[in-house]
């Protein structure tokens, strides 16, 4: 928390110099201009990625959702597997090179941890966890500002109380993560035989676990259809998963999307979805956000 903490002026001066990019355009795609670049920038400059690798780590990353979330071409398949094995290497490059050179940054405190304790967390295994961190740690953000900005521009009165309110920010996120997250569903493995819902499971169960289907649950939420800035204990959602499971960024995603929106609505108090746009929507089974988001500043 520490380092998330000291990381909100980087991401108040990212949301503006990103948003600076379109000063005086009527109308912007929000999530080329905002949401895509804004969490990729944040977390590599976390890990200690250099800012010339960026875009790189960032096309890396869209044929890992394809490979493992997708369904792509057959023609496609040697490309992006290759290019997985390009990405896993750049990681273990990533952590040599901050092993020899320490920098301010989170793969420098994990490879501080190693030192300490080389049976405790080895090089092999930071390697992993910055390939986890490099894509969950902004492809689910980009969906939550999109999805986020969606929700609040569809009904202007919802817009005009974030402009008045900011203090509703918050809420905001938390019922877009209720209401329409950026993780529609997740797999998990059954590790023993168990019974779910009166259906008996096996041990080595392939499950498909619908966690958006939670948040429009009605012996959960009272109107669950029903998109609402002042609903409580929208929280009790299952987007960042729950228990041992419960995603270590979530408090991250929430800082990084309150922070953009609000500088969003500082700048644009009139803000409005453009007319006449179909969403589009990246062809895999487990992320979800719009890929294009007009909007007009007037």
């Amino acid at each position: 928390m520490k380092r998330v903490t000291a990381m909100i002026p980087v991401i108040e001066a990212a949301a503006a110099r990103l948003l600076d990019g379109v000063a005086g355009q009527t109308e912007f795609d929000l999530v080329a201009a905002l949401a895509f670049p804004l969490p990729a920038t944040v977390v590599f400059s976390l890990m200690g990625v250099p800012e010339q690798d960026y875009a790189q780590l960032k096309q890396w990353c869209g044929y890992r959702a394809a490979l493992s979330f997708g369904r792509p071409p057959a023609g496609d398949q040697v490309e992006i597997a290759t290019s997985m094995a390009a990405y896993r290497g750049y990681m273990r490059d990533l952590v040599r090179a901050k092993a020899d050179q320490p920098g301010d940054d989170l793969a420098s405190d994990l490879i501080a941890i190693h030192r300490e304790d080389p049976g405790r967390l080895i090089l092999d295994e930071i390697a992993s966890i910055l390939f986890s961190l490099s894509f969950a740690g902004h492809e689910t953000t980009t969906g939550l500002v999109g999805n986020t900005v969606r929700r609040l521009l569809e009904d202007p009165g919802r817009w005009a109380d974030i402009v008045r309110e900011p203090d509703l920010l918050p809420a905001a996120v938390e019922e877009t993560l209720r209401y329409d997250p950026s993780v529609t569903v997740w797999r998990r493995v059954t590790t023993r035989p168990v019974t779910l819902a009166g259906v008996a499971l096996p041990a080595g169960a392939r499950l498909f676990l619908w966690l958006a289907a939670a948040g429009r649950d009605e012996e959960a939420f009272d109107r669950p259809g029903e998109f609402d800035l002042h609903r409580t204990g929208a929280e009790n959602h299952l987007a960042f998963g729950k228990g041992l499971h419960f995603c270590l960024g979530a408090n991250f995603g929430r800082l990084e999307a309150q922070i953009a929106i609000a500088e969003l609505a500082r700048r644009y108090p009139r803000l409005r979805l453009a007319p006449d746009q179909e969403f589009a929507f990246h062809p895999n089974i487990s992320f979800r956000g719009p890929q294009v988001l007009k909007v007009r500043t007037r």
